[in-house]
C-alpha cells in the first residue's frame, strides 16, 4: 500500500546503529569496487605485470574483489528500500520514484549517452603513458610513464606550440569578450521590438555558417589571384593585399572573424539576462533624472554581472584550447608552422597525420590539465574580486 505524506511523516525514525550500518556498508562497497577496480587498472595498463599479461596471474583476485563490492552494493540498496526500520528515509524517495518514474525514463537515454561517449572514451587517455603499438594494442603496449611529456617537451617546437596557444588564447579573450556583452547593451537600447528582433536574427546567422564556408568567403574575397577585393584594387591601381598567406595578418584575420561569427550568438546569454531585470529600476532612474547611459552603467551591468564573470571564467578556462575549427581552416602552408601551430592543430598533425597517437594524447591530456587550472584559478580569482563565482 502506497504510504501518502501525511502517514510518512508518522514513521519512526530510524535508529542510529540501523544508519551506521549501512553506511558502512555502502562504505565497504565502494571500497572493494574502487580497490579491485583499480587494481585491474593497474594491472591492464602496464604498471603491475609484464607485457604478456597473464589474467590467472593478475586478473583474478582483483575482478573477484570488485565482483564482490558490486554484489555488496546491490544488497545495500536493496536493503536500504526493503528494511522496514530504513522506511521513514527509503520510502519519500521509493514515492518520488514511482511517481515520476517516466520523466527518469527519459532522463535515462541521456545518461547513457554521456556514458558511452564521455565516460567509457576516457580509458584511452592511458594512451599517453604508454609505447603505443597498433599489433600489441591499448592494453598490452608498453607502459612508458611520462616518456611522452618529456618528449614532447623536449621538442624544438614545443615552446612555440605552447607560446601560440597561450598568445592566442588571452589576446582573443581580451579582444572578443566584450564584444557580445557591448552589442546585447546596444541591442537592449533598441525601443521597436520588430527591428530588435530582425537585428537580432542578422547577427546570429553567421554563428550557423561553418568555419570551412567561412574560409571559402575569405577565399573568394581575399585570393591575391582571384580574390573580388584585390580584383578591385588592381582595378583602380592599388596594389594587392595577401591577408591569407602574410603570417603578420594572421592575428588580426582571427580576430576579426571570430568576432564576425560569434559575437551575435554570444548575446543570447547577455539578452537572457537582461529581460530578467526588474523595470521599475529604470523608472525609478529615470524619474531621479538619470540618462539611458547611466541606466545602462548603474542597472543594466551590475544586474548581469553574474552572467558576464561566470562567461568569463568560462572562457578563461578554455585559454589553451583555441578554436581549433577556426585556425584549421584558416592556416595555409605559410602559417600552418609558425603562427598557426597551436597546440590543438599539433595534436592533429601528430595523430591524424603521422599517427602517433600516444604522444597527441599526452599533449591533448596536458592541454586539459593546463584548461582544469586556468578554469579554477580564474574562479578564485574572481570570486575573491566580486564575491561571485561559478562555484
Amino acid at each position: 500500500m502506497q504510504i501518502t505524506h501525511s502517514e510518512s511523516n508518522k514513521i519512526p525514525r530510524p535508529e542510529k546503529n540501523t544508519a551506521y550500518t549501512l553506511f558502512k556498508a555502502l562504505l565497504a562497497a565502494a571500497g572493494l569496487m574502487i580497490a579491485g577496480g583499480g587494481v585491474w587498472y593497474l594491472a591492464i595498463t602496464g604498471i603491475v605485470g609484464n607485457k604478456n599479461w597473464d589474467f590467472n596471474r593478475y586478473g583474478v583476485m582483483p575482478a573477484m574483489l570488485a565482483g564482490a563490492g558490486g554484489a555488496l552494493l546491490i544488497v545495500t540498496l536493496v536493503g536500504f528500500f526493503r528494511l522496514p526500520a530504513l522506511r521513514y528515509w527509503s520510502q519519500p524517495i521509493w514515492r518520488d520514484i514511482r511517481k515520476d518514474k517516466y520523466r527518469y525514463l527519459l532522463i535515462l537515454p541521456g545518461l547513457i549517452v554521456v556514458f558511452v561517449f564521455s565516460y567509457m572514451p576516457m580509458y584511452g587517455i592511458i594512451l599517453a603513458f604508454k609505447n603505443y603499438k597498433i599489433k600489441s594494442g591499448i592494453i598490452f603496449s608498453q607502459w612508458v610513464g611520462m616518456f611522452q611529456f618529456e618528449r614532447f617537451f623536449n621538442t624544438p617546437v614545443a615552446g612555440n606550440v605552447i607560446g601560440n596557444t597561450l598568445f592566442i588564447g588571452f589576446t582573443q579573450l581580451l579582444i572578443t569578450f566584450p564584444v557580445p556583452i557591448v552589442l546585447a547593451l546596444l541591442m537592449n537600447e533598441l525601443r521597436r521590438p520588430a527591428y530588435r528582433r530582425t537585428v537580432q536574427t542578422v547577427v546570429y546567422l553567421p554563428h550557423f555558417i561553418s568555419w570551412v564556408i567561412m574560409y571559402s568567403l575569405m577565399y573568394s574575397l581575399f585570393s591575391i589571384t582571384s580574390g573580388l577585393v584585390n580584383k578591385m584594387l588592381i582595378s583602380l591601381g592599388y596594389s594587392t593585399v595577401n591577408i591569407l598567406s602574410d603570417p603578420n595578418k594572421f592575428y588580426g584575420m582571427l580576430y576579426l572573424t571570430s568576432i564576425w561569427k560569434e559575437a551575435g550568438w554570444g548575446t543570447i546569454i547577455y539578452m537572457a539576462a537582461i529581460s530578467g531585470v526588474d523595470q521599475e529600476m529604470y523608472e525609478a532612474a529615470y524619474l531621479d533624472g538619470a540618462n539611458r547611459l547611466q541606466q545602462c552603467l548603474h542597472i543594466t551591468l551590475p544586474s548581469i554581472s553574474f552572467s558576464i564573470t561566470t562567461m568569463l571564467i568560462l572562457n578563461v578556462g578554455s585559454v589553451m584550447g583555441a578554436n581549433f575549427d577556426q585556425i584549421m581552416n584558416l592556416r595555409n602552408a605559410a602559417t600552418s608552422s609558425g603562427v598557426a601551430q597551436v597546440i590543438d592543430t599539433y595534436v592533429y598533425d601528430m595523430g591524424v597525420g603521422k599517427g602517433q597517437y600516444d604522444l597527441s594524447t599526452a599533449i591533448g591530456l596536458f592541454q586539459q590539465v593546463v584548461n582544469c587550472i586556468l578554469l579554477f584559478t580564474s574562479n578564485f580569482v574572481v570570486k575573491r574580486m566580486s564575491g561571485e563565482g561559478f562555484f
